[in-house]
């Protein structure tokens, strides 16, 4: 893998047992230690839309600005990195804002979005909307994004509690999404990575279903295979109602 340490990645998705279609979306670029998720709403089948075509638009446009640098074995630099996400970002607000208003049945569409991308001894994290991104390191679980949902910002005033807000009526409701607005406002940060970390990205299908606490039980249980990891998590997720998963 060029420039990274050794990476390993799961992917699986569950439409659940409510919904006949899933909405959410993942892209895994491997070979330059990236990841998108996509969270769709909107329509019928407008959210899987607006999804599929967040998730893919973002990581054609990361995967073609590493291909072309100079030096590949060095990778790029942060800095660069944390503007080309940005860019990515744009350019997929812009195609699913477009696609919305000139496609009556994809009118309303958007979603959310949550990019990762490893460089050397730092992950680099983008988020719009209420996919979350998750640190498990030394057995401790930590949520590494802020949710950009009314909800939030009732947490951060004070009004409700992280225990209360998990059986909250508007809990769904989010402040910022991919191609609903001309202007998309992404939320980057730069995170320190150590051997042995474990990063879990998510949509609300799995947040919604377990706690925090039950989230970092089962990863601890796992941790040490990818894929039985994430199957697990599904597994508790549909038992208690199913609604779509992604990780």
């Amino acid at each position: 893998m060029p420039y990274q340490r050794v990476l390993e990645f799961a992917a699986l998705s569950d439409t659940g047992l409510v919904r006949s279609h899933n909405e959410d979306a993942i892209v895994v670029c491997a070979d330059y230690g990236c990841a998108v998720l996509a969270d769709g709403m909107g329509g019928y089948n407008a959210g899987e839309v607006a999804s599929a075509m967040t998730a893919q638009i973002i990581a054609e446009y990361l995967c073609s600005k590493m291909d072309a640098i100079w030096f590949p074995s060095m990778g790029p630099r942060p800095l660069a990195m944390a503007r080309w996400m940005n860019e990515s970002i744009e350019l997929a607000n812009r195609n699913v804002l477009y696609t919305a208003l000139t496609n009556p049945e994809c009118a309303g569409m958007g979603t959310t979005v949550v990019v990762a991308c490893c460089l050397q001894d730092k992950l680099l994290l983008a988020h719009v909307g209420d996919s979350r991104a998750y640190r498990y390191r030394a057995g401790v679980l930590t949520r590494l994004t802020q949710d950009h949902s009314v909800l939030q910002e009732q947490i951060n005033a004070g009004l409700v509690t992280e225990e209360e807000a998990r059986y909250s009526s508007i809990k769904n409701l989010i402040t910022r999404a991919v191609g609903t607005l001309e202007e998309v406002h992404t939320e980057l940060h730069t995170h320190h990575t150590e051997d042995e970390d474990l990063y879990l990205m998510c949509s609300d299908g799995l947040t919604d279903m377990l706690g925090h606490d039950e989230i970092q039980s089962l990863i601890r249980q796992h941790a040490s295979e990818l894929q039985p990891c994430a199957e697990a998590l599904i597994d508790a997720a549909k038992d208690r109602g199913g609604w779509i998963i992604f990780l």
